[in-house]
């Protein structure tokens, strides 16, 4: 049912008590801010720490709170006349509107210059150390542009800037679990946008209750556990949509609503065999954060089903047991965690841009100049180097730019108000976030030309001699094509182009169900069904384009060897099984039937032994797929399949790899699984030649008219 307006939609959805409850609360808090704070006909019902009374006589804060209140009002009068479905937006803007004027009209200055609001102390954002720091570390993000894969920097440093990162990675599609595969250097912002964004309407929400309530501390502690109760009830809602449960603030907002519930609790010290009781749970609760930190996945189904707010309470626990004598206080109190602790705001923004900086690519490179050309840092060593960079800079940030804005320095120029200095420090990032990408454009985006056939090179410039491509397979095949097509590219002899059925997580053997890392899934359904169609729509478009198509790469992974349940048996098996290899036999030869019709050679690629080892995140241990013995026996079937069936050779892949010095493979390979970019052009340089020579072989041999 759907109402004239967006402030009737809001009734019809609330219902009757929760029309009333919002409008009590509404009421008071405007009456506060009207009555006591702007005309000064009333006593300020939380008490602002001041002796001269409720009303506002200071021209800044009276504007400010007027222009919030104006914005309240306006968008009540557009909500009452349209209905736009922006109830959610509207209801954020007015929210945070309501917490401006409340901020504005309830900070009082002390005799020595400190501000309170109400009877808390606090450091506003804007003229403390967090803003400044957040400021630099979205600035140091700004030059890794050069990176190809970075064609969102303006977008991702202006949301970081305004504290809506969440909501752009979430409307963007960015899933949580793979965010680290294309990464920017602002990716890290969204969790500090979560905490902005509570804390704009935090304040509102602690004011409003204690003056509908009169101050009572049970009325806050029952508002926050409501609150903390609607958190829960969106995560379970929601547990299965992995990217609203991370990005989303109604969800994460549980978490720090721990947090202020522990805050009240620990109010009074803790005493006697209550204390004793906290040390003991802190131990149990440091000791399941510890757990978690190596065991629970970021995809993993737990996180939506509780998961978040267990771990909030664990570490909740953790911090009340720190607060009592115990072995977690000694432990915490322990002089490199107590530094640590002292710069981990610093390290926390900092580190993603500079692990970004830091790759391997670069350490090679710098290795190189400094004559260790054979020296190459990875995983330990790699991470080791990053965080005494890390440590560095952090430090480096907390002695020369967070302490002395901490103790009151000022720059020696004209006094500029802080909410114009905070506002000009947020257009100086704005303007260099869009402006350098400008300067220093990013080289092209090299998976630009495979993501389909028809942006394919020129078929001008292909050479009559030269052969034309498509590829079969999964996620492996789309990082070897890269390379194939750059080396071809170079050398004008070869085009492969992705238009095939290559898909990322698409198996040969495409029906039933898998089990990787452990977690039993049905294949994707999407794409993977329609390989056959997808694949014979490439080649038509591809023949229409380039005159013909000579042969197709094929190359699948992990998801052949994984355990499998297949169409028609109940019972889990795997290759090396007699009914499983049947099977996935059967739906090779599928393959190969099918590019045979078409007169096209099959190039079937053996696949290389994954590492789990480099795998990220780490793996506890090794997962079944991971077996080298299940991989060469995939292999050992690619070459039956290539022995005893026309038009079907097999490329040797995995033995190449095996001849590589682990230090090179692991360069080339750095998740164990695929090839890196830079990775699949050096493979090409010895596949490539691979292709050209087989292809021309198998031509020979059966006689075949191509394409």
């Amino acid at each position: 049912t759907y109402a004239h307006n967006d402030l009737l939609q809001v009734v019809l959805e609330l219902g009757v008590l929760g029309t009333v409850l919002i409008l009590g609360l509404f009421w008071r808090t405007i009456q506060d801010l009207l009555s006591a704070h702007l005309l000064g006909r009333a006593a300020c019902p939380v008490g602002g720490g001041e002796a001269e009374g409720a009303r506002r006589n200071d021209p800044f804060c009276v504007g400010l709170a007027v222009g919030a209140l104006g914005g309240v009002l306006a968008l009540l009068v557009h909500s009452l006349f349209d209905f736009g479905a922006r109830i959610a937006a509207n209801g954020i803007l007015a929210a945070t509107c309501l917490g401006i004027a409340t901020v504005a009209l309830h900070t009082r200055f002390s005799p020595t210059g400190e501000r309170l609001l109400t009877r808390v102390w606090v450091r506003p954002l804007g003229t403390g150390r967090l803003f400044a720091v957040t400021l630099g570390a979205l600035v140091a993000s700004i030059p890794l542009t050069t990176e190809p894969w970075e064609r969102n920097l303006p977008g991702d440093i202006t949301a970081s800037a305004l504290q809506v990162a969440n909501w752009r990675f979430l409307f963007d599609d960015r899933d949580y679990g793979q965010m680290f595969a294309a990464p920017s250097p602002a990716v890290h912002f969204w969790s500090l946008a979560i905490e902005e964004q509570f804390y704009w309407v935090f304040p509102l929400v602690v004011v409003g209750v204690l003056a509908l309530f009169r101050g009572s501390t049970r009325a806050l502690v029952g508002a926050l556990a409501g609150l903390l109760g609607v958190s829960a009830a969106l995560t379970w809602a929601h547990r299965d949509e992995t990217s609203v449960v991370y990005y989303s603030t109604p969800i994460r907002m549980g978490e720090i609503l721990v947090g202020a519930l522990l805050a009240v609790a620990l109010v009074a010290p803790l005493r006697g065999w209550v204390a004793r009781a906290v040390a003991v749970a802190g131990v149990a609760a440091l000791a399941y954060t510890a757990w978690a930190w190596w065991n629970i996945e970021q995809d993993s189904s737990f996180v939506g089903r509780g998961g978040l707010l267990l771990y909030a309470v664990a570490s909740g626990a953790v911090v009340a047991a720190a607060c009592v004598p115990g072995p977690v206080r000694r432990l915490l109190a322990l002089e490199p965690l107590r530094r640590l602790g002292l710069i981990s705001y610093g390290v926390y923004l900092y580190h993603w841009p500079l692990f970004l900086l830091i790759d391997p690519r670069r350490s090679d490179r710098a290795l190189a100049r400094l004559g260790a050309d054979g020296v190459h840092l990875r995983s330990s060593s790699l991470f080791a180097v990053r965080m005494v960079v890390v440590l560095a800079v952090a430090v480096a940030s907390y002695r020369w730019l967070e302490m002395p804005i901490r103790r009151g320095w000022r720059p020696r120029v004209p006094r500029i108000p802080v909410p114009a200095l905070a506002a000009g420090g947020v257009a100086v990032v704005l303007l260099t976030a869009f402006a350098v990408p400008k300067v220093s454009p990013p080289p092209p985006d090299p998976f630009v030309a495979l993501i389909s056939a028809d942006q394919g090179p020129d078929p001008a410039l292909v050479p009559p001699d030269g052969i034309v491509g498509v590829v079969v397979g999964d996620s492996t095949v789309l990082r070897t094509a890269w390379g194939l097509t750059d080396w071809g590219q170079d050398n004008g002899n070869v085009v492969v182009l992705i238009g095939g059925s290559a898909e990322a997580g698409c198996s040969i053997g495409d029906e039933g169900d898998v089990e990787y890392r452990g977690k039993r899934a049905g294949l994707r359904g999407d794409q993977c069904d329609v390989w056959k169609e997808r694949l014979l729509r490439s080649i038509e478009v591809d023949r229409e384009r380039y005159g013909r198509v000579d042969f197709a790469v094929v190359q699948t992974g992990l998801w052949d060897v994984a355990n499998r349940r297949i169409p028609g048996h109940r019972d889990w098996m795997h290759i090396g099984d007699d009914v499983y290899d049947d099977y996935l036999r059967s739906e090779m030869d599928d393959v190969v039937r099918v590019l045979r019709d078409q007169g096209i050679i099959t190039v079937w690629l053996t696949s290389p032994v994954p590492d789990w080892r480099l795998v990220q995140p780490r793996l506890p241990e090794r997962p079944p797929e991971f077996a080298p013995a299940r991989t060469e026996r995939y292999n050992a079937m690619i070459r039956e399949l290539a022995a005893r069936e026309n038009g079907v050779v097999a490329v040797d892949l995995a033995a190449y790899a095996s001849s590589l010095p682990p230090e090179d493979l692991d360069r080339l390979r750095d998740d164990g699984i695929h090839w890196t970019l830079d990775g699949s052009r050096e493979v090409a340089d010895w596949l490539g030649l691979q292709v050209i020579v087989n292809v021309a072989a198998e031509r020979r041999l059966t006689g075949n008219v191509l394409g």
